[in-house]
């Protein structure tokens, strides 16, 4: 997978989760108001998609929960990878990508710009395994086009089998494509304090460790900070979960330190991905199961 896809990827993915995004896109047809689970440098990149695939667009379906409740699903569709925001920057930094975002001016963000688009749609999804069942649930998209469904309690459990289907739309039907739940790892480095908060200096490397890494799986760590200024700095690393071990370079941690930060977090999570193609969209199904901490970034 090339890096440009990975990080449109990401990107895309996050687009229902996480404030940074909201800086981060700029307009496409990836559907939603103009802003990452995006793209970065990925239109400077292969242009879209996997380069020699066929695919120019990207979609991703995740399901996702944390260690003992808050289960989520969530697909969205886009026919091109979504471009980087002016407003903001990427760093590539080996294993992770690091995207930095200044605020949104307000004359920039008024009702009187340009009108949100509205995502493809695959028609109803089906979501099987799990609480879902063998003869599973139907999805049907919300009004930007994407799809959402959440529990208050856990969704799946380690070794499930996952699967979605779809009876088509502007993305073609296509039939059930399954993914089999990965254990929770244990992060074992770096730990939090006795106040709950894991410290992470930025002037050096960081290694991470852990435990429970399964093979053919990957170890994602997301590092967050939201500024007082309306800006955000995000860095997302994946590592071979079998390895128990990566190291997050000290450029990719330099931007989320910062005097005026206002939130700082980590979450990280196991995830055995699968990916299929629809049409010209090539499409990554994950379960994921995600921890997390505050942080402060020093």
């Amino acid at each position: 997978m090339t890096l440009a896809r990975s990080v449109a990827l990401g990107l895309l993915a996050c687009c229902a989760a996480l404030a940074v995004v909201l800086l981060a896109c700029g307009s496409s047809k990836s559907g939603g108001k103009p802003e990452s689970d995006a793209a970065t440098e990925s239109s400077a990149g292969d242009g879209g998609g996997d380069a020699g695939s066929g695919t120019t667009g990207v979609g991703v379906v995740t399901f996702s929960e944390l260690t003992d409740s808050g289960g989520t699903f969530f697909a969205g569709f886009s026919e091109t990878v979504p471009v980087l925001a002016t407003n903001c920057t990427a760093l590539d930094a080996g294993p992770c990508v690091t995207t930095s975002c200044t605020a949104v001016a307000p004359s920039d963000a008024g009702a009187g710009d340009a009108s949100p688009t509205t995502a493809p749609t695959a028609g109803t999804l089906t979501i099987t395994g799990g609480v879902f069942g063998a003869s599973g649930s139907s999805i049907a998209p919300d009004n930007g086009g994407t799809y959402a469904y959440a529990s208050p309690g856990t969704i799946f459990a380690p070794g499930d089998t996952l699967g979605v289907k779809a009876t088509g739309g502007q993305v073609p039907a296509f039939p059930e494509q399954t993914v089999t739940a990965t254990p929770t790892i244990v992060l074992t480095a770096p730990t939090a304090s006795t106040g709950g908060k894991i410290t992470i200096p930025t002037a050096q490397p960081l290694v991470v460790t852990w435990t429970g890494g399964q093979t053919g799986a990957k170890t994602v760590l997301v590092a967050t900070a939201l500024f007082t200024t309306g800006g955000a700095a995000s860095t997302t690393c994946a590592w071979d979960a079998s390895l128990g071990t990566g190291t997050v370079p000290s450029a990719a941690l330099k931007p989320l330190a910062a005097a005026n930060a206002e939130t700082s977090g980590v979450t990280w999570y196991q995830s055995a991905d699968s990916t299929f193609t629809v049409g010209t969209l090539s499409v990554t199904l994950s379960a994921r199961v995600t921890q997390g901490s505050l942080a402060s970034f020093q």
